[in-house]
């Protein structure tokens, strides 16, 4: 069952170099590392950084086809900084390459076999990659299940933008910090308990997980909560960078597999975690996905 993951590809911008990333691009690349089906489409462009974004799609195994090229706008980029306890925090350049993603370049890959799409928040900052992903989520089959991984960047999303993506989501992944944004919009003044349950009672929403950084994380079912508290010693941290977007491949690998939840959520903190051991989102080989595959 096909995996579609639909949004952003772009380069951080580090002290010490550039290294691609942008969440939908990291989610695909830990599927396909995974050894799961997965389409990427994204926009990058006609230039140097695109070169480099497109070379690794294709050692990795991607079906370039669905990346699409602009010749007037270039390959998106963020300067990333990182606090003393290696958090970032990102400044996406405006009006980068997959700001412009066409609807007409990509029906092809609503074809496939299509069990889940993937999508966030920052490919919706500009009227036209908006579009396009609501008319892809609009135009899905009726068992194709929508994983919203909401990754709110400052100055890049709006209220009817979160309204609108919560709206076609049965899986969602958010923040603490998203989590007090959206309580915000739906009047909400409880606790995250009561933000869960309003989002499933009333907008049909599956499953919503909370992460909480090294304090592990909580999944709401309609059945049941489940919880991870990590008390393990965080020295050994490289960045965070990219921690949630591993969270997230595994979480949704496990929903497909119909996996155990409370067994989903804690593979998913040991993969976070192995990733937060590492410069950047993702790792330069193989090895570390090696234990995770089965």
């Amino acid at each position: 069952m096909m995996i579609l993951t639909i949004g952003e590809v772009l380069l951080d911008i580090f002290p010490d170099g550039k290294r691609p990333g942008g969440a939908p691009f990291n989610f695909a690349f830990h599927l396909k590392s995974l050894g799961l089906p997965v389409i990427f489409v994204s926009r990058v462009g006609n230039d140097e950084d695109g070169n480099l974004i497109l070379n690794l799609l294709k050692e990795k195994g991607f079906d370039l086809k669905f990346i699409q090229t602009d010749t007037n706008h270039k390959t998106g980029h963020a300067a990333c900084e990182l606090n003393t306890e290696g958090i970032p925090c990102f400044n996406v350049v405006k009006d980068a390459a997959f700001d412009y993603l066409r609807y007409s370049e990509m029906e092809s890959a609503l074809d496939e076999n299509i069990g889940m799409i993937y999508y966030g928040t920052l490919i919706q900052r500009s009227r036209k990659s908006s579009d396009t992903l609501m008319k892809i989520l609009g135009n899905r089959k009726p068992a194709t299940k929508c994983f919203y991984d909401m990754n709110l960047r400052p100055d890049c999303y709006s209220e009817d933008i979160i309204k609108a993506s919560l709206a076609h989501c049965d899986i969602l992944n958010l923040n603490q910090e998203e989590s007090d944004i959206v309580k915000k919009i739906f009047g909400i003044s409880g606790e995250d308990e009561e933000l869960a349950g309003y989002l499933m009672d009333k907008l049909a929403v599956e499953w919503v997980s909370l992460t909480k950084g090294k304090s592990g994380s909580r999944l709401f079912t309609p059945q049941k909560e489940y919880a991870v508290h990590i008390r393990e010693d965080n020295a050994d941290v490289a960045d965070t960078v990219g921690a949630g977007d591993a969270y997230s491949a595994i979480l949704a690998v496990g929903y497909l597999s119909k996996r155990d939840p409370q067994f989903i959520i804690e593979l998913a903190n040991r993969f976070a975690g192995e990733i937060c051991r590492i410069r950047g989102a993702i790792p330069d080989d193989d090895r570390l996905y090696r234990k995770f595959r089965q």
